[in-house]
């Protein structure tokens, strides 16, 4: 990095508030990379079930309810054939940080890559007719902005803090990004391929919406946020409310991990306990965790067992009360981890900010 830009970084040190704010941030996410190593199930349950809660949030915060459930049934991978408008660009969050994480964590984060997050944020390869089924990428030349994700690296080279570099990144982001219906969106899903890119967890950042919302506090909604964000004015209150919401978006992650661990193992110790032959059941708990609602085909293909057996191993959890039968019907029955939604749903201590 040059001398020129290494001073500008300068400008850069926080003050002992911000510090603190990072400090407590970084706290949070060391939390998650410990629960990571210490629960083999984190990582199915966080690129799954918790994916699928903080998208589906999101999706409500900025108008455009969707249903949870909805989402659990799709799988990590969701690919339905009809869509709703706020379903498909939940899922175009999810399918789009996915394709993210595919690249190679070595190299800089191209511009066409920038671009083809802008094109799929919304899904448009799911719309239901013809005049939704795509969005253009921007028009000439990458936006300036879409530089920042390759400068990442080399300001962290300099001695930038990772989390403040993802937040002048994301600034830089709104600020000079393209004028684009989702450009918000695709920022957020943004940082979380560049977390990734830097060593840190997605996970810490799926609730990033929201955080920023508690953080800046009653006179700012998203959209205000965002606004004064563009407007260039008070870098130290943008790091502060990023930092801010990242402890508040990882505090969510690690209690809700903490809690899905603890219902699994409880769940895990009865199975081992009143089920004759664990070893299937058990496979079956932890298909749950990943899929808190599946159906008999989903199953038998996971287990890779025959769907008569998928009928018999569910019937086993379902005796002990740990899943239940949500469909009512014969045919097409579907089974759901209930205790599990619930901890998406917020059962757990909301963390403080």
């Amino acid at each position: 990095m040059s001398e020129q830009a290494s001073s500008k970084l300068e400008k850069f040190k926080l003050d002992p508030a911000s510090g603190r704010r990072l400090a407590l941030a970084a706290e949070r996410i060391g939390e998650l990379r410990l629960l990571d190593r210490l629960w083999p199930l984190w990582r199915a349950f966080a690129e799954g079930p918790w994916r699928a809660r903080c998208f589906a949030a999101d999706a409500t915060l900025r108008g455009r309810p969707v249903e949870l459930k909805e989402l659990l049934v799709l799988g990590p991978t969701p690919r339905p054939n009809r869509p709703n408008l706020a379903t498909r660009w939940a899922i175009g969050q999810m399918l789009t940080l996915a394709r993210l994480q595919e690249e190679d964590p070595g190299r800089p984060m191209g511009l066409h890559t920038v671009a083809e997050v802008l094109k799929n944020i919304d899904a448009p390869q799911m719309a239901r007719r013809a005049g939704l089924s795509a969005l253009e990428s921007p028009a000439g030349d990458p936006p300036p902005a879409a530089a920042v994700w390759s400068l990442c690296h080399r300001w962290v080279e300099a001695g930038l803090a990772p989390l403040v570099a993802i937040a002048l990144a994301l600034a830089a982001w709104e600020r000079e990004g393209p004028n684009h219906n989702h450009r918000s969106a695709a920022g957020r899903v943004l940082v979380m391929g560049l977390a990734t890119r830097l060593g840190l967890p997605a996970e810490a950042f799926n609730a990033l919406a929201a955080g920023m919302v508690r953080a800046a506090g009653d006179d700012y909604d998203l959209t205000a946020i965002i606004k004064r964000l563009r407007s260039g004015r008070g870098w130290r209150w943008w790091l502060g409310v990023f930092m801010t919401a990242t402890q508040y978006s990882a505090s969510l992650a690690l209690e809700a991990g903490l809690a899905a661990r603890e219902l699994h193992q409880d769940h895990k110790d009865l199975v081992l306990t009143w089920v004759r032959a664990p070893r299937h059941p058990l496979r079956l708990l932890e298909l749950f965790i990943a899929r808190p609602v599946v159906d008999l085909p989903t199953i038998a293909k996971q287990l890779q067992v025959t769907q008569r057996t998928a009928g018999l191993l569910a019937k086993k959890l379902l005796n002990l009360g740990l899943i239940e039968e949500i469909t009512g019907q014969r045919r097409g029955r579907r089974y759901a981890y209930s205790q599990l939604i619930e901890i998406l749903n917020g059962n757990p201590p909301q963390p403080e900010a």
